[in-house]
């Protein structure tokens, strides 16, 4: 009878113990319907690269913009300023925030690839920005999720900055922004501070910014219109 390699014994058990201590963990499978729906999607995926695969254009050259996005599926940078792959150094992230890991990819962007200009976009009607003003009028009191809670976490120093200056406004004047204005109000503000952000916790792109080899700017996408607003 053949011995068995040590060497290949947890990664047996593993193999046959993870499913079932993944479906205790998870509780009640999904219904079929939904694992059908999996298919389809991967199989359009499939077909999809397929057909890019067979007419793609080959670009060289390293690109000259970094972009720090939404990940908004509506607003895809490349798309936004008709731009084709290669062109652009994307970074995106819900609420177009930025965090250790994305400041890394944008020195890198910058400091290998040579980017010579840094665009934050936001956008209107943005859910993250929605959501941040939520939990600032009505903060709850436990978070299911902590990744989502440091993202929230991100945006509400924009709520809090525009909730300030409107009730500062309101006693002045007897008005203040509402509903959809205030949102984009907060939208403005939030990549106002990620600008802040970029410049304050990457010294290196600092630098460059300080020595005109890189300029960063911000902008808002307009959803409804497709043109991009750009903020002084």
């Amino acid at each position: 009878m053949p011995r068995i390699n040590p060497k290949w014994i947890f990664p047996v058990v593993l193999l046959f113990v993870t499913p079932l201590g993944a479906r205790e963990r998870t509780g009640v499978l999904a219904p079929p319907e939904v694992k059908k729906a999996q298919d389809q999607i991967l199989a359009r995926l499939k077909a999809g690269n397929k057909h890019y695969a067979q007419h793609m254009t080959r670009h060289r050259g390293n690109p000259l913009v970094m972009v720090v996005s939404c990940a908004d599926a509506h607003v895809p940078p490349e798309a936004v300023f008709n731009m084709q792959p290669g062109e652009l150094f994307t970074n995106r992230a819900f609420g177009n925030i930025v965090d250790k890991v994305i400041l890394g990819s944008l020195e890198y962007g910058a400091e290998h690839l040579g980017c010579k200009v840094l665009v934050v976009m936001g956008h209107t009607g943005c859910t993250a920005v929605r959501d941040a003003i939520s939990e600032y009028d009505h903060p709850r009191t436990e978070w299911r999720s902590l990744n989502l809670q440091a993202l929230d976490q991100k945006i509400e120093p924009a709520v809090a900055e525009v909730e300030d200056t409107q009730n500062k406004v309101k006693a002045q004047t007897g008005s203040s922004l509402t509903g959809d204005a205030f949102v984009e109000a907060v939208v403005k503000a939030n990549i106002l501070s990620t600008m802040r952000a970029i410049r304050e916790q990457s010294p290196i792109l600092w630098n460059l910014e300080q020595q005109d080899l890189l300029r960063i700017v911000g902008c808002v996408y307009h959803k409804d219109t497709g043109k991009v607003e750009w903020i002084k």
